[in-house]
């Protein structure tokens, strides 16, 4: 589990398909340039649609954005991929590559909330951590505690030749949240190989998406009974 730092927080899940050694590590980077990628994102521009879609702007491969709490999303397709919420405020969101796919390395921008003025009821909801999870068949979901400040490009990458199905965040607690999710950037993009174990099942997004609405409940359940909780993955 990783570490927690006293303020809000994102709660970021990263789906890998495939373990390394006991030794390997997901790293998480930040920086614009933190990470080696080749492609960019493209989405379908759209408003008010349930799932922003695109692809990767060289191999051509799917790319899907959803939200376990946002039922309106809008796609701008002017440049890389920008997918925000209608109402203004990004809660979590989850991207996934297509079915079949992989990729080795990632990036992406957490555009923050302009100001944080706690008389203004959207401005205050500005999140100002990020939990990164990853998952690996043979050590489940691990996590990572980061804080972010201003512009957030995040990058993901493993040790041990890992390769990843999506990744996603949640607002922690879920009536937090960012501007949008911008410049996504994928690496090695390829086919997964059909021998490969362990690799996630569209049910595991579905439970992941589950487990952002949990976590979003009990950390309201938090709030009003002003107790400390903790989550263990």
């Amino acid at each position: 589990m990783g570490k927690t730092f006293p303020i809000s927080c994102l709660a970021l899940t990263i789906s890998t398909a495939l373990a390394g050694p006991a030794s390997a590590a997901v790293i998480i980077c930040t920086g614009a340039n933190c990470v080696a990628v080749d492609e960019n994102v493209l989405v379908n521009g759209a408003s008010n649609a349930p799932t922003i879609t695109g692809s990767t702007n060289n191999s051509g491969v799917g790319v899907t954005f959803a939200s376990s709490t946002d039922p309106l999303l809008n796609g701008d397709a002017n440049g890389q991929a920008d997918v925000s919420s209608a109402d203004g405020l990004l809660n979590s969101l989850m991207f996934s590559i297509e079915s079949g796919y992989s990729f080795a390395t990632a990036l992406f921008d957490l555009v923050p909330i302009s100001g944080n003025n706690p008389n203004d009821p959207l401005t205050n909801l500005k999140a100002d951590t990020v939990t990164i999870s990853y998952y690996t068949p043979g050590l489940g979901t691990q996590s990572q505690t980061i804080n972010t400040n201003g512009t957030n490009f995040l990058g993901i990458y493993g040790t041990a030749g890992e390769r990843f199905t999506g990744a996603g965040f949640s607002s922690d607690p879920i009536t937090d949240g960012i501007s949008d999710f911008r410049h996504v950037r994928l690496g090695g993009v390829e086919l997964l190989d059909p021998m490969q174990s362990g690799v996630p099942e569209p049910g595991i997004w579905a439970l992941v998406l589950i487990g952002f609405g949990f976590i979003g409940w009990a950390m309201r359940r938090k709030n009003s009974e002003q107790t400390q909780l903790r989550f263990a993955f």
